[in-house]
């Protein structure tokens, strides 16, 4: 890992001005979103729980941003300030908005099966749109798009919460000693996490897995661009296409979610198979009812809001019953704002049944 600078109050100046200009703008985008849809969206938000106050929810982005440079003080890794990185991702707003009109007729249509229908090599649960998004994720206009929505969906705040499925990654590595360590990144998409660990760890082996072709090959690009030395495998976390014991980290970032119930249990089984014994598998998704009480109103409204058939059971699902039996015990907890960060260890005699 690279030994980094601690940075000064100049930094942290600097740090906390982008954070505050990113939630600014992509809000803005949210917001006018959700004034696009107008009724759309409020045929769509029934709910029994209350929604978090805008003073709780202001609290807790500030909490997720303060935390983040903590983990840069501690020299986790470095400040996000590439203020080139952001401006390109900036310069897609327009591509964003246009496509808000479409999104919300699938909204109104419920059409939520709008994608190319020859891809029947992929399997039932992954060919949809997913947030009604044009093309689910299964073309390069997607994948160009998906790195904005998400920032925009989550109001500037998806990079600081991805990063803190670092921070056990971080610590794993510095209690094993240097690597090289190989880390897998299952349902990798356009690459945004692992090229993230590769320029913080740039000795790791990375390998990244997705079932779209358009998304891996925009990921494959971004490392090209970056000089990141990655290999890229096409296939489902249910069966990934590697060996027993040949990876020492798993990542999962915004995955289980979007698998059917009979699938995590699958990739579960497959993650403890790959990883070797002793291996760490950091799981990042959203958060579950009862992780904040009083967030529980946002976990309800979106997988209405957004197409999203699997998340309820996600939400109300106890995960240690679906990684305990393959010998994943959990070691880390943490919660990054929306997000909830698990890191597992895998037990050295094998699956704990």
């Amino acid at each position: 890992m690279n030994t980094l600078v601690k940075p000064g109050s100049r930094a942290r100046l600097a740090f906390a001005g982008l954070q505050s200009a990113r939630v600014a703008f992509y809000g803005a985008h949210y917001l006018l979103a959700r004034l696009m849809a107008g009724e759309t969206v409020q045929a769509r938000t029934r709910r029994t729980h209350p929604l978090p106050s805008s003073t709780e929810l202001m609290a807790a982005i500030t909490a997720l941003f303060a935390e983040d440079w903590r983990n840069v003080e501690e020299g986790l890794y470095p400040p996000a300030l590439d203020w080139r990185q952001e401006l390109g991702l900036a310069l897609k707003s327009v591509r964003y908005l246009s496509d808000v009109p479409k999104v919300i007729e699938r909204q109104q249509r419920n059409r939520h099966r709008d994608v190319d229908p020859g891809q029947v090599q992929l399997p039932d649960y992954y060919r949809r749109n997913f947030h009604f998004q044009t093309d689910g994720y299964l073309s390069e206009r997607s994948a160009g798009l998906y790195d904005f929505q998400v920032e925009a969906l989550f109001g500037g705040t998806a990079g600081a919460m991805r990063r803190r499925a670092f921070v056990p990654i971080a610590r794993y590595q510095k209690r094993r000693g240097a690597g090289p360590h190989v880390l897998l990144d299952v349902g990798a998409g356009t690459g945004a996490f692992l090229s993230f660990v590769q320029k913080v760890c740039p000795a790791i082996e990375a390998v990244a897995l997705d079932l779209s072709e358009p998304y891996l090959a925009h990921a494959q690009r971004r490392a090209a661009r970056l000089g990141q030395s990655t290999r890229f495998l096409v296939g489902p976390v249910e069966a990934i296409p590697l060996p027993d014991a040949s990876v020492d980290i798993v990542s999962s970032i915004y995955l289980f979610h979007e698998l059917p119930p009979e699938v995590r249990a699958q990739a579960a089984r497959e993650i403890a198979r790959v990883l070797k014994p002793g291996g760490l598998f950091v799981l990042a998704d959203s958060l579950q009812y009862r992780d904040v009480p009083s967030f529980d109103g946002l976990l309800e409204l979106f997988p209405g809001l957004l197409h999203e058939p699997f998340y309820a059971s996600y939400a109300r699902s106890d995960l240690k019953p679906l990684f305990a039996p393959e010998g994943l015990l959990p070691v880390h907890v943490d919660i990054a704002y929306l997000t909830k960060i698990i890191a597992f260890e895998k037990l050295s005699g094998g699956q704990a049944r």
